[in-house]
């Protein structure tokens, strides 16, 4: 684990742009308050099912490169079922923190994550949403860290074609509303999913070939709280 000095990062609405150089958001393009498909469908779209259905293609990339990785071995297509229970936050000074422990990426396909409806409960507890939190890629080789120690830790185990270990200083933490998903690009470096007041189901699609690190690779981490007491939500 890499002993670092603290940084706070504000957790921030999630948006298709500020999400970009991490992967793609799932959301739908219609207000909740729609019944019947709208016509003519909106640019991007086409009618369905008889007109009953507003159909939107290619919503998210789905890509192996495993044939790349170091053993060559396949990999198939993997669809799992996630529930994710919300996590405790920690109060300081008035402020909701998330302390980040681990960041994970997977080296080689993206991996996309699909909620399903909020369970329902007979309590009044908000619907689940989702801390979504990613960090850029360090060169490869990573750089020895100078003395005394930064944000920037020496991992020789993750040297690979997709670079090195995670760049702290630049990590970025997004809320995804309810009902949003988000699809990681091959290698990106997130954390394993934090959901808050209610837990949430998600269908999780990647590539899987069975063989350790080709398919994920993770690092401990030490000191990175996210803010994420009275952030906005997004209007997308």
């Amino acid at each position: 684990m890499a002993s670092l000095q603290t940084i706070e990062i504000h957790a921030v609405p999630l948006t298709p742009t500020d999400f970009a150089p991490f992967g793609t958001v799932l959301f739908s393009p219609l207000p909740p308050s729609s019944t019947t498909p709208p016509l003519p469908p909106p640019s991007g779209s086409i009618s369905a099912n008889q007109g009953t259905a507003l159909k939107v293609s290619d919503i998210a990339p789905v890509t192996s490169t495993y044939n790349a990785s170091p053993s060559g071995a396949p990999a198939k297509p993997s669809m799992s079922l996630f529930s994710c229970f919300p996590r405790t936050l920690r109060t300081s000074n008035g402020q909701q923190i998330f302390d980040v422990q681990v960041l994970e990426r997977h080296p080689f396909t993206t991996q996309t994550f699909i909620p399903l409806a909020s369970p329902s409960t007979a309590t009044t507890s908000p619907a689940g949403e989702a801390i979504i939190i990613v960090a850029p890629t360090l060169p490869n080789p990573p750089r020895p860290p100078p003395s005394p120690p930064t944000l920037t830790p020496y991992f020789p185990q993750l040297q690979s074609k997709n670079g090195g270990p995670p760049d702290l200083r630049n990590l970025k933490a997004f809320v995804a509303e309810p009902g949003m998903g988000v699809t990681y690009g091959v290698g990106t470096w997130h954390a394993p999913m934090v959901v808050v007041g209610q837990r949430v189901d998600y269908v999780v699609v990647q590539h899987i070939s069975g063989r350790g690190e080709e398919d994920c690779q993770e690092v401990d981490v030490q000191g990175v709280e996210i803010v994420v007491e009275g952030t906005e939500r997004a209007k997308l």
